[in-house]
């Protein structure tokens, strides 16, 4: 083998990710920016961690504390490397070995020929099929929760489900289903992802076989990875076009026949529209606004993710005689202003319920509007309370309620109610991501009775969380938040599961 041009660096580190801390910098110290993971091939199992840890235990004996060359150069723009050690690609030792599998078909032809599938079987028997248990789970009947004229609101309460299902179990899984059932033409959706939502996956491909235009576009990374494991399956199955892209296309929203628009905050996974975490959903039926949405859909299936898209927008659009609504789409539209602008004009009341809050304007904002006297009362979900603490604080410190759930599931809203009659929802969390990098899209509904309904819905979830969360925050992973122990999910991202979590731990 021929030897790499490429300067050496050292491994300082293999982390419990799987990621290699490359001493780029010369200085012994691990920065954040610093570690990588191995190109072209899967080795991290977000959801089996036993066996990830397998493969880290085989990539510490191999990498940590040696010299190592790259075989092409690092990107600043996502943390994939190619790296030999001894003159051998260490992609494929773990190929050889069983440790690792090959992204897709369209990996290096060696890592294909290197790779041990009976290995890997014997190493991972977790892949091997198993054959379902039975599901004895209560499947809601696709009422929704508000309607209204053209609208109906759908609000997922975590406090239903002790645990996430692959079942689509909840009103707003069986909506998209009767919806997708039901559709004669078209059928397009923009999903961040697919995981264990076997029922909505096959809707989608009998429509597509008894003749509907099915078109999908999903989000995945600059090597194809995707964030749910079961994505591949809307490209192997429908031909979804994903954006392959460091940053996210985000969105979640269906169109029907060109006529109707579901856009949700929940993802079509066990957790969201399964049933476990917190979301909304609106469906508008409304060919002025379906056009919209697919004006959208549209430049992204062509190719044009982010800012590589048009600007699209639907303002003040009166839909009927009791609801007004705007439409955007981040990153070209600008979907920071109208929020701020709605916080500015709030009269009595903003209720906030969120994954993420940590833009700075947003939150200005709010401290702002309590100080003009307007009541302001926020809903955080344990993770981003915890990320994010000291951005909480600042509401905190000029005495806005701020309670940290402990259900569970997560609360995965993206919602704003100001004065009882404008709600903000969509796809987007209060971030800065969301506004400048990510494919999001923003509804700003304006309806006074659609509004009431949220208003119970938001405070039948907010008392439902002890007031001892005002002032202490709940682990997301932790035994203080419902069955947050027990669900096999990786709540706080720590690359620990259930009893594995030191937060689990009695």
């Amino acid at each position: 083998m021929q030897k790499s041009s490429m300067p050496s660096y050292k491994i300082l580190k293999v982390n419990d990710f799987g990621q290699a801390c490359i001493d780029v910098n010369n200085d012994l110290i691990c920065q954040e920016d610093e570690y990588y993971r191995l190109k072209d091939i899967s080795y991290y199992f977000p959801y089996e961690k036993e066996y990830t840890k397998k493969s880290n235990d085989f990539l510490k004996n191999l990498l940590q504390g040696k010299e190592i060359k790259l075989k092409e150069p690092l990107s600043l723009f996502y943390k994939y490397a190619k790296i030999d050690v001894d003159n051998t690609d260490v992609a494929i030792v773990l190929l050889k070995e069983g440790f690792a599998e090959p992204h897709n078909k369209n990996v290096p032809v060696d890592y294909l020929l290197a790779f041990d599938k009976n290995k890997f079987l014997k190493n991972f028997p977790v892949y091997k099929p198993k054959k379902p248990a039975a599901n004895k789970e209560f499947i809601e009947k696709r009422t929704p929760n508000f309607v209204n004229g053209a609208i109906e609101l759908y609000l997922i309460n975590p406090n239903l489900y002790s645990l996430p299902s692959k079942r689509a179990r909840t009103n707003l899984a069986q909506a998209i289903i009767y919806n997708i059932n039901n559709s004669k033409t078209s059928i397009e959706a923009a999903l961040y992802g697919l995981e264990n939502q076997d029922e909505i996956l096959n809707a989608l491909i009998k429509a597509k076989n008894r003749g509907v235009n099915v078109r999908i576009v999903t989000d995945s990374n600059p090597c194809g990875e995707d964030t749910y494991f079961d994505t591949y399956k809307l490209r192997k199955y429908l031909e979804a076009k994903s954006d392959n892209s460091p940053f996210i296309m985000h969105n979640k929203f269906f169109i029907f026949d060109s006529q109707k628009v579901l856009t949700t905050s929940a993802n079509i996974s066990s957790t969201g529209v399964g049933g476990y975490n917190s979301n909304t959903a609106v469906l508008i039926n409304s060919k002025t606004v379906a056009l919209t949405y697919l004006k959208e859909f549209e430049q992204m299936y062509n190719g044009a993710f982010h800012k590589f898209k048009n600007k699209n927008e639907l303002l003040d659009f009166k839909l009927d005689n009791n609801t007004t609504l705007s439409v955007y789409f981040a990153p070209v539209s600008d979907i920071l202003t109208p929020v701020i602008n709605e916080i500015n004009n709030a009269k009595k009341e903003i209720l906030v319920s969120a994954f993420y809050l940590t833009h700075r304007e947003i939150i200005a904002a709010l401290i702002a509007a309590k100080a003009r006297g307007v009541e302001v009362i926020v809903t955080m979900d344990a993770l981003g309370a915890n990320k994010f603490k000291e951005r909480i604080k600042w509401l905190k410190n000029v005495n806005i309620k701020v309670k940290t759930e402990n259900w569970g599931g997560k609360n995965h809203q993206k919602s704003i109610l100001i004065d009882s009659c404008t709600f903000i929802s969509g796809s987007a969390n209060f971030s800065k991501n969301a506004v400048i990098k990510n494919d999001e899209n923003l509804l700003i509904l304006k309806n006074c009775l659609a509004g009431e309904a949220y208003r119970k819905y938001y405070f039948k979830l907010y008392n439902s969380i002890d007031e001892k969360y005002l002032f202490k925050y709940p682990r997301a992973e932790g035994i203080e938040s419902g069955n947050s122990c027990y669900d096999g999910i990786d709540n706080d991202f720590d690359g620990k599961v259930d009893a594995l979590d030191e937060g689990c731990k009695k």
